[in-house]
C-alpha cells in the first residue's frame, strides 16, 4: 500500500511538470525561465518609473532656478541705483544661465538612464550655483551700489558743512564740537568707501564650480563689507545731523 501511494505520487509530480512545461512552451518561455522573466519585467517597470521620477524632479528643480534668475532680471531692471556697468554685468550672467538652463532642461526630458539623469542634476547645480552664488550676486551688488550713491551725496554733504562751520567760526560762533563732529563724520566715510572698494567688483568675478565651501567664503564676506559700509554710513548720517544742529542759530 506504501508502495501505491509513492508511485501514486510520483505519477502526480510528472503530470504537473508536464503541465507547467506545455503552458511554458505555449509561449515560447522553458518552464524554469517563467519565474525569472516575470522578476525582469517588475525590474524593468521600477527601472522605468524611477527614470520618470528623476526627470520630473529635476525639471522641477530647473523650472525654480529659471522662475529665480527671471524675478532677478527684473530687480537690477528696476534698480535706480545700480550702475550701468553692473547691471551689463549681471544681465549677461542671468541672459547665459537662462539659455544654459533651457538647454539642460530639454536634455533632461531625452534622457534614457538614471545615470544621464543625476549628471544632468549635478550640472544644474554646479555649473550655474543660482542659489549660492547668482542672488548673493544681484542683492549685493544692489546693495554696495546704494550705498555707493550714498556716500557720494555724504561727501558733498561734508564739504557745504565744512564750509558752514568755517563761515560760523569766522562769525565768532564757538564751533568746536560742530569740528569734531565733522572730522568724526569724515572718518566714517572714508571707512565706509575702504569697506566698498572693489567689492562689487571681486564679487562678480567669482565664478560657480564644484567648490561650493569656497564660493559661500566669497559671498560671506562680499556680505560682511556691505554690512560694514552700512554701519558706518548711518554713524556718518547721525554726525551730518549733529554738525546741522550744532550750526543752528
Amino acid at each position: 500500500m506504501r508502495t501505491d501511494m509513492l508511485i501514486r505520487r510520483g505519477l502526480l509530480f510528472a503530470a504537473t511538470t508536464l503541465t507547467a512545461v506545455a503552458l511554458a512552451s505555449a509561449i515560447g518561455v522553458p518552464a524554469q525561465a517563467a519565474a525569472p522573466a516575470a522578476g525582469v519585467a517588475v525590474q524593468a517597470a521600477d527601472q522605468a518609473a524611477n527614470l520618470a521620477n528623476a526627470k520630473k524632479l529635476t525639471t522641477v528643480r530647473i523650472d525654480g532656478r529659471l522662475a529665480l534668475l527671471r524675478a532677478e532680471g527684473v530687480a537690477i531692471r528696476n534698480a535706480a541705483r545700480l550702475t550701468d556697468a553692473h547691471q551689463a554685468a549681471l544681465q549677461k550672467t542671468l541672459d547665459a544661465d537662462i539659455a544654459g538652463l533651457t538647454e539642460l532642461r530639454a536634455k533632461v526630458a531625452a534622457e534614457t538612464t538614471l545615470e544621464a539623469v543625476r549628471a544632468d542634476a549635478r550640472s544644474m547645480v554646479e555649473d550655474y550655483r543660482v542659489y549660492l552664488l547668482v542672488r548673493p550676486q544681484v542683492h549685493l551688488t544692489l546693495a554696495a551700489d546704494v550705498e555707493s550713491a550714498a556716500l557720494t551725496r555724504l561727501r558733498t554733504l561734508h564739504g557745504k558743512l565744512a564750509e558752514a562751520v568755517t563761515a560760523a567760526k569766522s562769525g565768532g560762533k564757538d564751533v568746536g564740537d560742530a569740528e569734531a563732529k565733522l572730522a568724526h563724520l569724515k572718518s566714517e566715510l572714508d571707512a565706509m568707501e575702504s569697506a566698498l572698494s572693489g567689492l562689487v567688483e571681486d564679487l562678480l568675478a567669482v565664478q560657480p564650480g564644484p567648490d561650493a565651501t569656497a564660493i559661500k567664503a566669497k559671498t560671506t564676506a562680499a556680505r560682511a563689507d556691505v554690512r560694514t559700509a552700512r554701519t558706518h554710513l548711518r554713524a556718518a548720517a547721525t554726525d551730518a545731523k549733529a554738525v546741522r544742529d550744532l550750526l543752528k542759530p
